[in-house]
């Protein structure tokens, strides 16, 4: 009998001290704290599945600093890690901060569905392991081809996307007869529910049900939709996914012998003990990202706190409002949108950079679209299917729910006043749409401004992509935030109420 043990993470987008950042307290999170938690033996595979260098105010402060090693690939290499593919966040930084990441890690980084066209990164679409214990391990790393939706063209011009499920067949296709385990690590996640085979989604951002389903693979490993996934079988395709952050970790056993496979894996919380050596060597890091966190920017009349996100649907949100306003000053657009993370801090009174970018966690640059009023209004549905009702009461869609939470999705709008009526259907729920006191016709034309991301069409808001645009403004969201702060130092939060929903 042959045995395979794998350690697997995924989405830790940059928490790596025990702290979400929103204040000083150490929680059970982080890769410090997971890699702690790992037991490698010779015959133990490490993997990490992407979205790995951004999402945190770590990870903001580093994109704005030089340093020799990029830090996160030394604790990558503190873990033991063998092998990483990249998510779509990884690129969100530009192709420098992602190289020296790479250049850091000591294992290897497998990506079969995209070509470095510079020949400088150390990437290659998949790797054969053969374990002391004789096994022979096939290994494939794949990403999501929205990267290609989503992505500032600037940070990827170097490099050709192309469909990962096509890359799957073709290395799999290669693979399966030289090995007795072919494993794919795929930054995406599932198109179907994999209990009710139910379509969730038609785009091709996730095709890991898809993969399972028709090719060989006997484990596929998943991320991107930070669904805790901690066994299930396709066909006979064995799948798993993480949640985000490094809340938990995959520890997955396999065992062969007479040519049959016997899997079983398990959710995992990290030990509360980050690893020493190299939490000791960051530190000083650390420290600098703390000290940074807490500087002062401004001060606000009222505190912008955080509330649900479907209470923050159904009454409006200052918050919203806020960013609304600063992206309309830098703008000059007529009418601005925003949406939440998943996760928000909200702003006190007295305005840190610590309010900012663990409120605005996405560094997100700005685009100006001129559209109509009809394109207007189609947004301004998609974001009213947030909100459906169950009896009497209203709760948020379960398509922003399932399979990946996308609270993101909803839209917030400042400068116009709309109404969404609940009991109605199609466009005849955007039961008003007024802009400077006057009904919004079809054919008239605003200027719109959005995030990046939301500009692309991500989101169910393909209507947008191809709009006239009227500007770029390719500064991110939290550095415009704290410039604002920096010309208006005690700001006045607009407080009117834009929408109304009708029950």
């Amino acid at each position: 009998m042959k045995n395979l043990k794998i350690y697997f993470t995924s989405d830790m987008h940059g928490f790596v001290y025990p702290t979400d950042y929103t204040d000083k307290t150490f929680k059970n999170i982080g890769m410090l704290n997971v890699i702690n938690s790992f037991k490698k033996d010779p015959n133990t595979l490490i993997i990490d599945c992407g979205d790995t260098i951004q999402g945190s105010p770590f990870t903001t402060y580093l994109s704005k600093s030089k340093f020799e090693s990029h830090p996160i690939g030394e604790v990558l290499n503190s873990g033991s890690y063998d092998y990483i593919t990249l998510g779509n966040h990884d690129f969100n930084y530009g192709f420098d901060y992602l190289k020296k990441y790479l250049n850091t890690f000591k294992g290897s980084c497998l990506l079969a569905n995209i070509k470095d066209k510079t020949g400088t990164l150390p990437i290659k679409p998949y790797d054969i392991k053969v374990l002391p214990n004789g096994l022979k391990i096939g290994l494939i790393g794949l990403t999501t081809e929205y990267i290609n939706v989503w992505e500032n063209p600037k940070n990827i011009e170097s490099f050709e996307i192309s469909d990962p499920f096509e890359s799957a067949k073709k290395y799999s296709n290669l693979l399966k007869d030289k090995v007795d385990v072919l494993i794919g690590f795929y930054h995406g996640g599932f198109e179907k529910d994999i209990e009710t085979k139910k379509t969730l989604s038609t785009t091709k951002e996730n095709v890991a049900y898809r993969i399972s389903e028709e090719l060989d693979f006997d484990i596929l490993l998943t991320g991107h939709q930070h669904l805790p996934i901690e066994g299930s079988l396709i066909n006979d395709t064995y799948v798993v996914q993480t949640p985000q952050h490094g809340k938990k970790f995959i520890e997955l056993n396999l065992k062969l012998e007479n040519g049959v496979k016997e899997i079983e894996s398990s959710l995992k919380e990290p030990v509360s003990s980050p690893k020493k050596d190299i939490f000791d060597k960051l530190l000083p890091l650390e420290n600098k990202i703390q000290s940074w966190l807490d500087e002062p920017v401004g001060f606000l009349d009222i505190p912008l706190n955080k509330a649900s996100h479907l209470d923050m649907a159904l009454k409006g949100s200052y918050l919203a409002n806020f960013i609304n306003q600063v992206q309309l000053e830098v703008s000059k657009a007529d009418v601005s949108c925003t949406s939440f993370a998943n996760s928000i801090k909200g702003f006190n009174k007295d305005v840190t950079v610590r309010d900012i970018v663990s409120t605005y966690v996405y560094p997100n640059t700005l685009v100006v679209y001129e559209i109509d009023g009809l394109t207007l209004k189609k947004g301004l549905l998609r974001s009213s299917n947030y909100l459906t009702k169950d009896n009497d009461k209203v709760v948020i869609s379960d398509s922003f729910l399932k399979p990946k939470t996308e609270h993101y999705n909803y839209d917030y709008f400042s400068n116009i006043e709309y109404e969404f009526d609940l009991n109605k259907t199609g466009l005849d729920r955007i039961s008003k749409l007024e802009f400077k006191g006057e009904a919004l016709k079809d054919t008239d034309k605003i200027t719109l401004v959005m995030n990046n991301y939301r500009a692309s069409g991500a989101g169910g808001y393909d209507f947008y992509s191809g709009s006239k645009t009227v500007k770029e403004i390719l500064i991110e969201m939290p550095e415009i935030i704290i410039e604002y702060f920096s010309k208006h130092k005690n700001v006045k939060v607009d407080k009117s109420k834009y929408y109304n929903i009708k029950l």
